[in-house]
Order: structure tokens, then C-alpha cells, then sequence
């Protein structure tokens, strides 16, 4: 008996339905998107999918393969119970202009969640990542082999569009997504707020997924992910110079939000 329910669900699973995701976590890049994922699937409603980031937005040549390509990497919605959801995490989605509008085509009732960082300490977490991919089985390809100096002067004489630095220009990524999605399903939260009480923050994205926010566990605090050395400090006149860099990009997020966000970490 066994054996015939294996070769039944084999072929019956494939029809069933699927879990759309009721959150879609665009970013930014190295600003805790792990972690948050990792207490967002604590939650008992949520059903991981496949793997964290999913791309399938951000990406033109996997987004070609269609929304049934897309659907096989989310979970298989249970046949008992109701309230389950699912969620994406693909921190590229932020910086990708076409990933914006085709969430809102496909995912319109999603709610889009967007932690930012100092855009220097993310552009250099990002390099940190990069540069550590050397011999890597996976992402080796992916390898800088530049000093972090060389890649901002690299950039600050010629940005490419998806660099470093580009990357931290919060202001028109997150104009974007509200414009597509309104204010109220837009949830912009400060990498040190994510830091320093987890708890809050994920519970207010469950509360705006619709998820009873009492039904996290205790000790999210704890979930760590991602964390890599660095090989020693940034010398303090690039930093500044970056810092001059993203002044105005900072001035254009406080615009677009209407208000301060708080980026401000331990230097």
C-alpha cells in the first residue's frame, strides 16, 4: 500500500495547487534579508518554498519560462487547514526595475518588504561576499578578486548600472514599489530596527500578510545567517568619500518616505 500511495502522489502532486506568497522581500542586498527570511518560515502558517531567493522576477531568462516555472518552486498548498501562505526572498528584486512591475502584475495583494542598510556598510558587505567566492563550488564564477579600495574607485570613476554603489540607491527603488503597490503594502524598515528588535519587525509584516503575529516562536533574536570577516578596516578617506557619494541618495529616501529612516550603525 505503501508503494501505490508513493506512485499516486507522485502524479497527483504535480496538479495540485500551489501557495502564492503573501510576502515578497525585495532587499536590499546584505542588509539581514536571511535572517528575516529564516523567522518569516518560523511562523507554523508558513511553508517555506523551494529555496530562499526564488530570482524568478529579476531574472528576464528565467522570468521568460512563466508563471508555471515559478509555481513548481513553491510549496504544494496542504489539504487540510486554512491560513497557509508562502514567501519570497530575493534580494535583487529591489534593484531590478522590471522585477518591480512584474511582481504587481502577477503578486498585486503581496506585501512587498524592504530592509535598508547604510548603503556604505552594504557596498562593502556586498564586495566582502563577492570577494570571499574565490574556489567556491557554486559561485566561483562570481569571484572580485579586486581590494574593496579598487572596486569603489573602479565605480565612483565609471557606475555601472547593478554595482556596488548602484545598489544603495534606495530612493528610486523603493519610489517604485510604492507607486506599484501604495504606501500601505510597501513596509521599509532600517537594517539596525531589524537588529535590534526582530520581534517587531516580523510581526508587523505577519499582521500585514494576515498572519496571526502571537503565533511566532520565542528567541527570534537568535537567528543568525550570513555573517562574514572582513580582512581589515576601510581606510578612513574612502569612507568619507562614499559617504559624500551617497549624501544625496540618502536626501532623495528621506523624500520618498516622507520621513527619516534611521541607518545609522556602529562605524
Amino acid at each position: 500500500m505503501t508503494g501505490l500511495r508513493g506512485v499516486v502522489k507522485r502524479f497527483v502532486e504535480p496538479l495540485r495547487p500551489r501557495l502564492m506568497p503573501s510576502i515578497v522581500i525585495v532587499g536590499a542586498q546584505k542588509a539581514g534579508t536571511s535572517a528575516l527570511y529564516s523567522m518569516l518560515v518560523r511562523h507554523p502558517r508558513v511553508i517555506a518554498p523551494v529555496e530562499k531567493e526564488l530570482t524568478f522576477f529579476g531574472n528576464d531568462n528565467t522570468y521568460a519560462l512563466g508563471m508555471a516555472h515559478y509555481r513548481r518552486m513553491l510549496p504544494v498548498r496542504p489539504l487540510r487547514g486554512r491560513g497557509w501562505t508562502t514567501l519570497d526572498a530575493t534580494p535583487n528584486y529591489l534593484y531590478r526595475p522590471a522585477a518591480a512591475e512584474r511582481i504587481r502584475r502577477h503578486l498585486p495583494g503581496t506585501v512587498i518588504v524592504a530592509v535598508l542598510r547604510d548603503p556604505v556598510k552594504r557596498a562593502r558587505s556586498d564586495w566582502n561576499m563577492f570577494h570571499q567566492f574565490k574556489g567556491h563550488p557554486r559561485y566561483a564564477h562570481l569571484y572580485d578578486p579586486r581590494p574593496f579600495a579598487e572596486a569603489m574607485a573602479a565605480e565612483l570613476a565609471d557606475p555601472p548600472p547593478f554595482g556596488y554603489l548602484a545598489r544603495g540607491h534606495y530612493g528610486p527603488q523603493v519610489e517604485r514599489y510604492i507607486r506599484l503597490f501604495g504606501r500601505e503594502r510597501v513596509l521599509i524598515f532600517g537594517y539596525p530596527e531589524l537588529k535590534a528588535d526582530p520581534e517587531s519587525v516580523v510581526r508587523r509584516i505577519a499582521g500585514a500578510a494576515g498572519l496571526d503575529p502571537s503565533l511566532f516562536p520565542d528567541r527570534l533574536r537568535e537567528v543568525k545567517a550570513n555573517v562574514r570577516a572582513y580582512s581589515g578596516p576601510v581606510d578612513p578617506a574612502l569612507e568619507e568619500r562614499l559617504r559624500a557619494y551617497y549624501a544625496p541618495h540618502l536626501r532623495r529616501l528621506d523624500e520618498v518616505l516622507g520621513a527619516h529612516l534611521d541607518l545609522g550603525e556602529e562605524r
